[in-house]
């Protein structure tokens, strides 16, 4: 008997699905671009449970007939490819034929469908691959589909589904990607029976981003200069370097309506920037028309990933659109400042940045982009900050501070916690309270002086020590913080508190991680879909953008998503932020060199920062004379 037989027709629509149907956003992703390329002028898009529960998706699109209902759940049935020429220059968004019986193979899904010319529609309903007899169904013209109890069949991979919380934002996230790239199309989407957005259709593309990011990221879109290349064309909107992220969540590019990942364009927005600071990436909306013959979207089973046949001349054009658009900007930036400023209030339209936020603006054109739009290098010794272009015209504007009320753990004279005399404080006290002295493990080091003021030398038996007195102190605060976890940190409330919009990957990361930020003295609390509200601060640091402060931790919270310890890691990330941020504001006197050594080699992990920074660097005698030439 051999040993290699025909799949099943369910069992290989349940293999597809393991490529097509990752989590409920794949199963919106799919639905919606078939609404779209069905011509749908209204898409409605309803979850329940993160999409786990119920997934539904209406449209007033051109509908089916009873035979095209039935074929349409059949593997490789498609009515957008009827010949091998066709493959390769698609002009829709789906082509392959397998998402339908994919999703029905791991559900139970029902499609009603009703042509504009017919009386009556027909309702098909398939569970878990068992398809049952077609029947008459009465529903307005265009096609709705539900996907119910998605992988109730295949427990194995319900089980790798995030929380609710996190499956709805993606599902969110997807939903806004096709609103963005269709914004001449209504979208309306409701989660758990409650209506996030209704957003209409819309000519101006700018008024669709407006609606789906937050005021000061709208009044801040920055138009790309429309830039034409051999078979392409590139549009869309640049955002501030303030917006930039370390994941590339702020990207949205679209090809041809559809959303793609890309390596070549991702390279080319960086190239376009002329470069950018290390593990940062720009915020945009670019929007690129290519001829489908140079491009094949058939490369991924998800269709996110695309291959150009003419890669140099995509890139090319690109970097020009972008390249063009930064300098363009520069020079205005430049000539409204050498304008002089008429003596005027403020005008209400005004893009001063809300909820106590202001955009740093500048007259000196080398703060923003010089004349070649280039950002400026990254600091070698601390995160570099972030330039800002200029979102107004009337001058500039000192940055804002937080204004906080010191709580009862800060005393009311000093407006902030003087963390490292409470440090010395309790060194003090727990070296008193030891009836047993420790072991001075910096015993063998001699202090001999300091480099440039900024690294401390010791000699020690064995040869040269450096110290960064800076990373040391990084070193210690964090070890510090991490031995008192239990007793949640001093923070400080504000008087005006921080309110703001984010997307809702960010948001549901917030809710995820909430007891972590209550711990590190942060008050984050929900305030409206997709909307946070910053309370309170830690006492020990000095915030003067709480947005760019929240999305960096959003960041590396995110990308710690899938590790073991998540829970852990997260507050380390927060204690090792707030430790680097206060480690490098300290003034260090060359004389606190020797007890800064002796509270560093006391850390469990002396040698070198949280994020991986040397604090120690030790030259060997050997080493040393075998520099000079000498015999070891």
């Amino acid at each position: 008997m051999p040993s290699i037989h025909v799949m099943s027709p369910t069992l290989a629509s349940q293999v597809a699905a393991g490529e097509v149907v990752e989590r409920p956003a794949s199963v919106v992703k799919e639905l919606v671009e078939n609404s779209l390329d069905a011509g749908a002028k209204f898409v409605r898009v309803e979850i329940r449970r993160g999409g786990v529960g119920m997934i539904k998706v209406t449209d007033d699109g051109s509908g089916m007939s009873r035979a095209d209902a039935e074929l349409c759940t059949k593997r490789h049935a498609t009515s957008k490819l009827s010949s091998l020429e066709e493959l390769f220059e698609i002009t829709h968004l789906g082509f392959r034929g397998e998402a339908l019986p994919s999703i029905a193979s791991v559900s139970r899904f029902k499609l009603c469908t009703r042509q504009q010319q017919d009386l009556e529609g027909w309702e098909i309903r398939i569970d878990g691959g068992l398809e049952h007899e077609p029947r008459s169904s009465g529903i307005s013209p265009g096609t709705a589909i539900e996907v119910a109890d998605l992988f109730y069949n295949t427990p194995a991979r319900r089980k790798f589904l995030k929380s609710a919380e996190t499956e709805a934002s993606h599902v969110e996230h997807q939903i806004r990607l096709h609103a963005l790239a269709y914004p001449q199309v209504r979208f309306a989407y409701k989660r758990d029976d409650q209506l996030v957005f209704d957003l209409p259709a819309t000519a101006d593309l700018r008024v669709r981003i407006s609606a789906l990011t937050d005021a000061a990221t709208a009044a801040a879109l920055i138009p790309i200069e429309t830039t034409i290349g051999p078979g392409i064309s590139i549009t869309g909107f640049l955002l501030p370097l303030s917006e930039a992220r370390r994941t590339r969540k702020g990207q949205y590019v679209f090809m041809n309506t559809r959303p793609v990942e890309d390596q070549l364009i991702n390279r080319a927005i960086r190239d376009g920037y002329g470069g950018f600071p290390t593990g940062l990436h720009p915020a945009l909306f670019l929007y690129m028309e290519v001829e489908p013959a140079l491009v094949d979207v058939n490369v991924h089973p998800a269709k996110k990933e695309v291959r150009f046949r003419r890669s140099a001349d995509v890139v090319n054009t690109i970097v020009e659109a972008i390249a063009n658009t930064l300098q363009k900007h520069a020079r205005q930036e430049i000539h409204a400042a050498a304008e002089p400023e008429p003596e005027r209030t403020l005008p209400a339209h005004s893009t001063t940045a809300p909820y106590g936020e202001i955009p740093a603006c500048s007259t000196n054109p080398g703060s923003a982009f010089p004349a070649a739009a280039r950002p400026a290098p990254a600091s070698s010794t601390a995160q570099p900050p972030l330039s800002s272009f200029a979102r107004q015209s009337h001058g500039p504007v000192p940055p804002p501070t937080l204004r906080a009320i010191p709580l009862k753990q800060v005393p009311a004279t000093q407006g902030k916690l003087d963390f490292h005399r409470q440090e010395d404080e309790e060194t003090a006290r727990n070296a008193h309270e030891n009836a047993a002295p420790e072991r001075d493990a910096s015993a063998g080091f001699s202090y001999l002086g300091t480099l440039r003021q900024q690294f401390a030398l010791f000699e020690t038996p064995e040869g040269l020590v450096l110290m960064h007195p800076k990373a040391a102190r990084e070193r210690i605060i964090f070890e510090r913080l991490r031995a008192r976890r239990e007793a949640p940190m001093p923070s400080q409330q504000l008087l005006d508190p921080v309110v703001l919009d984010l997307d809702p990957r960010d948001f549901a990361v917030i809710r995820q991680f909430a007891p972590h930020f209550d711990q590190a003295g942060m008050a984050v609390t929900p305030f409206g879909q997709n909307t946070i509200r910053i309370e309170s601060i830690p006492a020990l640091l000095e915030l003067e953008n709480a947005r760019a402060f929240l999305l960096e931790l959003v960041d590396r919270l995110t990308q710690s998503e899938f590790s073991r310890n998540a829970k852990r890691m997260a507050y380390e990330t927060f204690i090792g932020e707030f430790a680097r941020k206060s480690a490098w504001r300290e003034r260090i006197s060359p004389h606190r060199a020797p007890a800064i050594l002796k509270d560093l080699l006391a850390c469990e992990v002396p040698y070198c920062t949280p994020g991986g920074k040397p604090t120690l660097v030790n030259y060997s005698v050997p080493e040393i004379k075998r520099k000079f030439g000498l015999q070891a």
